[in-house]
């Protein structure tokens, strides 16, 4: 008798742990064969496999646990604010299998050639293509071609290019200095007069031509020096809007420098000399705006490295066992060339390359070992589950913008997590695939770490959770627009959108929300 009841008691554990599903094309609604479907727990793939001719994926004896499910096929991408992806799901003996769906978008592609002002090619000409839900960056071939697929979805996008470093000016006319600018299609220097080149899903927009304009140029003059104020002679300075570096100068004897030739925009000095025998690197980097005319005075001084100590403090509730302590990035300013391909929702939350990583101790103290003077983010890390970001101090004073300076290590970097936040939920009529964003009425609030957002789920359905407390704006946008919800523009425009909401410790407050359109960019 007990070998009958272990046979009928098996294969009802099996199927308590199945999750199975299927993938779609967004645009079609047909089954997408061939997705690589894994499962993710604790950020390792744990499971994977692939969908069938139906498109059907199926996972038995699967363990116990929370998991993610990730979905990726060549040409296609995953659709923006579909819920399946950015919710995390239970798997549990002797509940009910687990269901999914997904949706993946067909990707698009854009292709052309770049050209200069007598129509020849632009080998290496810096390409960039901008969009509501992805953002690229390429560089033409020696035939000044381009083709650009990867992670394009449906959309309205503005093109432009930029000339490539060592890039040869125009001829100058007698009284003028030109030199070539970034210029957006059809053939304009103002991203607001660009022209929107829209792509359907799965679409090709091909054999475009971008001709680059040469523009109104001016010289920059300036002086380097070292730490303490004496010139710094032959060293290489760099000027660029970011992302390449355009025009090279080398300081003389006396520091002095100049850039002969440079247009209208925002620009950024940067240079290094590797000084004493240690090899410490001393740096100088100072932004400035370019605006038709020529600068003169400009002393860029160089500087050595400093510490910048902090510490991460987790207040957890008593009894309550102490929490991961998370970490903080440190992310130098970055212009407004690289804003445009940075995922943004209008509060800057991605790192700019490169930006060092501090993960504390147990007891959350970190540092920074090597930071020059300049503007920084401080990007704090996601709050460990059931904890939110109460505040962000450097020294004594909390930012009220999303910037600030640091000019040495004397001010420690605090930030403090705590528990019992509130929390916001409700219905949303019309959400589709869209979502919900929380925003602090507070402008100096509006930092990483004290925006909020989250997708509405199967049932048009969302939860905050863990909210710092205060009050908020709440909006909610629709899904299955060319612009995705979260990465909507956090201005006036989405604002007048909203309700408000108070936020109280340990409360859970019910919203209901209406749907809109997310706003253009």
């Amino acid at each position: 008798m007990a070998k009958l009841i272990c046979l009928l008691i098996f294969p009802v554990a099996l199927a308590a742990q199945i999750v199975e599903g299927t993938v779609v094309n967004s645009a079609t609604g047909s089954p997408l064969p061939g997705v690589k479907v894994n499962l993710i727990t604790e950020g390792v793939v744990a499971y994977s496999t692939v969908t069938d001719q139906q498109g059907h994926f199926l996972f038995d004896h699967v363990q116990d646990g929370v998991y993610l499910a990730d979905y990726s096929a060549a040409d296609y991408n995953f659709e923006p604010g579909s819920a399946p992806r950015l919710e995390r799901f239970q798997v549990a003996a002797g509940a009910s299998p687990v269901k999914l769906e997904a949706r993946m978008t067909p990707l698009a592609r854009l292709s052309g050639r770049v050209v200069d002002g007598r129509g020849k090619p632009v080998p290496g000409a810096l390409v960039w293509v901008t969009g509501p839900s992805s953002s690229m960056v390429s560089h033409a071939d020696k035939n000044g071609k381009f083709d650009l697929h990867q992670f394009m979805l449906a959309g309205a996008y503005t093109l432009s290019a930029a000339p490539p470093p060592g890039l040869p000016p125009p001829d100058a006319e007698p009284g003028h200095i030109f030199n070539w600018t970034r210029t957006y299609y059809p053939g304009v220097t103002d991203p607001e007069a660009a022209a929107k080149i829209t792509l359907l899903p799965g679409g090709v927009v091909s054999d475009l031509e971008l001709k680059i304009l040469a523009v109104p140029a001016h010289p920059v003059r300036g002086v380097l020096l070292n730490p303490d104020g004496s010139s710094a002679p032959n060293v290489e300075i760099s000027l660029g809007p970011e992302l390449d570096n355009q025009l090279h100068a080398k300081s003389q004897s006396d520091g002095a420098f100049e850039f002969p030739a440079v247009v209208d925009g925002e620009w950024n000095f940067a240079a290094e000399v590797e000084a004493g025998a240690g090899g410490v690197k001393l740096r100088a980097s100072q932004w400035f705006e370019m605006a038709g005319h020529q600068i003169e005075g400009v002393k860029l001084r160089l500087a050595a490295p400093f510490a910048l100590r902090g510490k991460v403090l987790v207040e957890a509730p008593d009894g309550a066992p102490a929490p991961r302590v998370p970490g903080v990035i440190l992310s130098p300013h970055v212009g407004r060339s690289f804003r445009e391909v940075l995922p943004d929702n209008g509060i800057l939350t991605a790192a700019a390359p490169g930006s060092p990583n501090a993960r504390p101790d147990a007891a959350g103290d970190f540092t920074f070992p090597a930071v020059y003077p300049g503007t920084y983010r401080i990007l704090p890390s996601n709050p460990p589950p059931g904890y939110y970001l109460d505040s962000i101090r450097l020294g004594e004073s909390e930012p009220s913008t999303p910037e600030v300076e640091i000019s040495s290590g004397a001010a420690w970097l605090t930030l403090v997590y705590k528990a019992n936040g509130g929390a916001v939920r409700g219905a949303v009529e019309n959400c589709a695939s869209g979502g919900v964003v929380l925003v602090p009425q507070d402008p100096a609030m509006r930092r990483p770490g004290f925006l909020h957002s989250h997708a509405c789920n199967a049932n048009s359905h969302y939860s905050l959770d863990a909210l710092r407390p205060g009050n908020y704006y709440v909006v909610a946008l629709s899904g299955n627009t060319l612009n995705p919800w979260y990465r909507v523009r956090v201005d006036n425009t989405l604002l007048d959108q909203a309700s408000s909401v108070t936020i109280r410790a340990g409360e859970t407050t019910s919203l209901d929300l209406r749907a809109s359109p997310p706003p253009p960019n």
